[in-house]
């Protein structure tokens, strides 16, 4: 597992606010998180702040178990990767 940084602060809509450790990388967008016991703690939505020193939007899992000030890491488990809604690949049909 690839460490991405800490948890700093879950914010009033949900999501977990993560500071990054390393250099903005936007492979990280998507990409799902996972704790030190390797269960997943939830899908990177967005990167904010500075470039040099960035955060990430992390939507929580439903089941998710994680602590302010814990160390979050990247899922090499391709189970654990998320891919993007079905909705948004959806072709919308014509109103008549």
């Amino acid at each position: 597992m690839e460490k991405i940084g800490k948890i700093v602060h879950l914010a009033k809509s949900g999501r977990l606010i993560v500071k990054i450790e390393q250099k903005s990388n936007y492979e990280l967008i998507g990409q799902s998180l996972v704790n030190d016991r390797g269960t997943k703690v939830g899908k990177v939505i967005e990167l904010i702040g500075p470039v040099s020193s960035p955060y990430a939007s992390v939507i929580p899992t439903v089941d998710s178990k994680y602590s302010i000030g814990g160390v979050v890491y990247k899922s090499h488990n391709l189970n654990h990767r998320v891919n993007s809604s079905k909705k948004r690949n959806r072709v919308r049909r014509k109103r008549m």
